[in-house]
Formats: structure tokens, sequence, C-alpha cells
């Protein structure tokens, strides 16, 4: 019984988290910022995954999106910026 109600508790959070990041990419004037806060949607994306125990899609979300796109866009950013 508490078990669950903290299981719910945790994915309320990182839904709750997800969300937030998630207007702040669509909100935000700085471009780093918005990297970053990218970065916390996916983490945030890969529990919720982690919490439907779907393992490969965390895997996945975390090497593909986080190790790869976004490194990319950052690095990509860093590289342009003035």
């Amino acid at each position: 019984m508490i078990e669950e109600i903290l299981v719910n508790v945790v994915f309320y959070l990182f839904a709750g988290g997800a969300v937030v990041a998630s207007i702040a990419v669509a909100l935000s004037q700085n471009i780093i910022r918005s990297a970053f806060a990218l970065l916390a949607v996916l983490f945030a994306v890969a529990a919720l995954y982690a919490f439907m125990r779907a393992d490969f899609v965390v895997a996945a979300q975390i090497i593909i999106y986080v190790g790869g796109i976004l490194v990319l866009i950052i690095f990509a950013v860093m590289l342009t910026h003035k």
C-alpha cells in the first residue's frame, strides 16, 4: 500500500518535471538553457519508460537521444555561438 503510493508519487513527479522542462524548452530565449531543459525532458521521459518496465526503450532513449542528439546540439551551439 505505502509502496504503491510512493511509486505513484515518484511517477507524477517525473511526469510533472517532464512537462515543466518541456515548457522551459519552448519558452526559453537562451538556447543553452533550452538545451539543458531538453536534457531534463529526455531523462524524465527515460524515467517514465523505466516505470513502464521498458528497459530497451530506456537504454535507447539515453544512448541515442541524450548521448547523440543532445550532445550534437550542444556542441553545434557552442561552436557557432558568438
